[in-house]
């Protein structure tokens, strides 16, 4: 039952922002310096989604600008296991949300 006035409609969207973002965090780093035109060509998103996330990434302090494309900065490879653990905290969240309204939808 996909609909699109669907209550979870607004996390299925940001979900998707994150994940994009992600995919160009891992690409980094594997690999940086990275451009727009490389980032598309590894991780299959359109070079217009991959500029505004770059945008939003680096307002976010997680990436700076360089002649030679995208890097992760200082912070970020300072702080990879707190943001690992921020992740892991929201699934969390996310699994209780489940398991709570399962059980509240099949209350017999």
């Amino acid at each position: 039952m996909e609909n699109s006035n669907s209550l979870f409609r607004e996390i299925k969207t940001d979900l998707e922002t994150v994940k994009r973002h992600l995919s160009i965090i891992q690409t980094l780093l594997r690999e940086q310096p990275v451009g727009i035109i490389k980032i598309s060509h590894e991780t299959g998103i359109p070079e217009h989604k991959i500029r505004y996330s770059l945008r939003v990434l680096e307002k976010e302090g997680l990436i700076l600008p360089s002649r030679e494309g995208a890097i992760l900065t200082p912070e970020f490879l300072d702080n990879k296991e707190k943001i690992a653990d921020e992740a892991r905290k929201l699934a969390e969240q996310m699994t209780e949300m489940y398991h709570d309204l399962k059980s509240s939808l099949v209350k017999k």
